[in-house]
């Protein structure tokens, strides 16, 4: 009987195999078809392309190994490494599609949380049911490959080569071992780190997600150039020294006033005044009226259509993201130390300290990001209500709501920090909006049918925000207490179909436009000249000099070279001076202090060979 079973055992081991190599030119077919550096149709001549695909498909064949060695069933392995690899593709199409930015290691970071990430990514997917129906037969193949008959080669000896192999395999590829470096060519592949997206066309959505993390994507040991920072403020000591002085500007408040301070960084909030043909004095009334009587302008900001963390973190810290090289998301990866921002200056002179923010505190890591970042409290989903909920998130009248029930009249100065959400996308569909007042507001001509459909959803809601930075302002014009507005836009909507549609008056793409900002104290009118046009990561500093907040040293440089430096250089998110960037690092290292203050003092210790302890 053993005679008769060594044939069928050597013919399954055979077609096991040969199973494995067409899994190779199915894979690569797959990354062809999917990934959209391709652009279309490859043809057969093309070498480069189907070495691209290949690539793609490399490490998605490395699963198939991996699980084929610990299972012993090739259908199984090949199920799952296909899986893998049309949702790797898939997510990144939704990426692209609401964010116009390329799949990156940073998103692989919700994976950790995906019981809190999913309710929000969820909305992109579609209607429940059908998610539920995909996710149904998943599970019944999955089930059903788990009964496959095991490849009868692989046990013993064999099974362990390929299962070590494999993993020697996948950790080389993990943190870019030589061999590895050489087969994804940095060089051959294109892959410019300073442009992720035309990285993406050139290197294929694996190419670049492997450089990245081999180039950027780990955090690097921040070198600051003492020499460069120090010879920026040399260059401006004597106007530093002025700024040491209270009331160094026209618009600041008496330095022992301590007024309260609400921030609001209201969600995908820009003009769309700013849109080819939109219909004039039609949009934010509110915002409009209230900037003539405070501080208010454009604001550039490092995001675009989603990454809200990049701009909340600049504005919460003075610290550009471009001080810090291949950090994309900085409350995962540069908030496991303490971290000086105004929210630590504030509280450092007797304010407590609050964050409202109506989504889990564990999205985007907030919870311990806003420990490290000082705040002596976080208020999160968990104190709102589901009836609170219009479309699709908390509207911004509960948070308006939460704001003036957490003022107290009495006690220590305040700051409170509301981050809105009602504006999320997506907004090609928004359950429960009013039919007629959606069917009311005014468009741009030329829209197609989808643009004037996403836009309106948009503007609905963009109407809430605009009324409720009306009716917060108002009643905080009625307090007793000294306060400050300071409102502001975090980046501009994922609306594709628009842009595409009509464009913008000033010829510009999406990631160029600003939003807007405004700075109110309900003791007085702020008075402007012309609009102030500024950066997410010069505003605070802008906060407290209004404020008449004295005591910070790196704020009080910034305000210095903000009227010294020309307005491009300090109205940058990108491609920021070596001498800005080494000032910033310095700050986030907590070693600029001594460095200043020997520049200040004019003593002749070299302030570049200073390190604070």
């Amino acid at each position: 009987m053993t005679s008769n079973l060594r044939p069928a055992t050597a013919g399954r081991n055979w077609h096991s195999a040969l199973w494995l190599l067409l899994l190779v030119v199915l894979f690569a077919l797959g990354v062809e078809r999917l990934d959209p550096a391709f652009g279309g149709a490859v043809g057969l001549a093309d070498a480069r392309a189907w070495q691209l695909a290949l690539l793609g498909a490399i490490p998605f064949l490395l699963v198939v190994l991996l699980v084929c060695a610990l299972t012993r069933r090739v259908l199984l392995a090949s199920w799952i490494g296909g899986l893998l690899l049309a949702a790797t593709f898939g997510a990144n199409a939704v990426k692209v599609e609401q964010l116009e930015m390329p799949l990156l290691p940073g998103d692989f970071h919700f994976l950790q949380e995906i019981g809190s990430s999913w309710p929000l990514f969820s909305h992109y997917l579609g209607s429940s049911g059908m998610v539920l129906l995909v996710v149904a037969v998943i599970l019944l193949l999955t089930l059903a490959l788990v009964r496959e008959t095991p490849w009868p080669a692989m046990r013993g000896w064999r099974r362990l080569a390929l299962a070590t192999f494999t993993l020697v395999m996948a950790t080389g590829l993990l943190v870019g071992w030589t061999p590895w470096r050489v087969v994804y060519s940095a060089e051959h592949l294109q892959f410019a780190p300073w442009s992720v997206v035309d990285s993406a066309r050139q290197a294929g959505v694996v190419g670049n997600l492997v450089l990245y993390n081999w180039e950027l994507a780990r955090r690097q040991n921040l070198k600051p150039d003492r020499s460069a920072a120090v010879r920026l403020l040399g260059e401006h000591a004597e106007e530093l020294r002025a700024r040491q002085y209270p009331n160094h500007s026209a618009w600041a408040m008496p330095s022992d006033t301590r007024p309260d301070i609400v921030i609001v960084q209201s969600e995908s909030l820009f003009d769309p005044a700013r849109l080819r043909n939109a219909p004039a004095r039609t949009y934010l009334p509110n915002y409009h009226r209230l900037a003539k009587r405070g501080l208010s302008g454009e604001m550039s900001v490092p995001t675009y259509a989603g990454g809200t963390i990049r701009t909340e973190f600049e504005v919460l810290t003075g610290l550009a993201l471009a001080f810090f090289p291949g950090v994309q998301y900085p409350y995962y990866e540069i908030a496991d130390r303490p971290i000086p921002g105004i929210v630590r200056t504030l509280g450092s002179q007797g304010y407590r300290t609050t964050a409202i923010h109506p989504n889990t505190g564990v999205f985007w890591n907030r919870r311990q990001a806003f420990q490290q970042i000082g705040f002596d409290a976080f208020i999160d989903d968990r104190e709102f209500s589901k009836d609170d909920i219009v479309g699709l998130f908390i509207g911004d009248a509960a948070l308006t709501d939460k704001v003036l029930q957490n003022l107290d009249e009495q006690g220590p100065p305040q700051l409170l920090f509301a981050i809105s959400m009602e504006n999320h996308g997506p907004f090609d569909w928004r359950p429960g909006l009013d039919v007629q007042r959606l069917k009311n507001l005014k468009v741009p001509p030329n829209l197609s049918e989808g643009g004037d459909y996403w836009l309106r959803n948009y503007l609905y809601l963009l109407e809430d925000a605009d009324n409720e930075l009306g009716r917060l302002a108002a009643a905080l014009e009625k307090r007793k207490r000294r306060t400050l507005l300071l409102f502001y836009g975090d980046h501009l909507p994922g609306l594709g179909p628009v842009y595409e549609d009509i464009g913008f008056a000033d010829g510009g793409d999406a990631k160029s436009q600003p939003v807007p900002w405004l700075l109110l104290d309900n003791g007085r009118d702020l008075v402007q000249g012309a609009p102030m046009n500024t950066t997410s990561w010069m505003l605070p500093g802008l906060l407290l000099e209004a404020a008449g907040i004295q005591g910070d040293s790196y704020f009080a440089t910034l305000s210095t070279l903000r009227d010294a430096l020309p307005p491009n250089v300090m109205s940058a998110s990108t491609s920021l001076p070596a001498e800005l960037r080494a000032l910033g690092q310095l700050r986030y290292r907590n070693e600029l202090e001594p460095i200043m203050q020997q520049v200040l003092d004019g003593s002749g210790t070299d302030p570049a060979s200073t390190i604070a302890p």
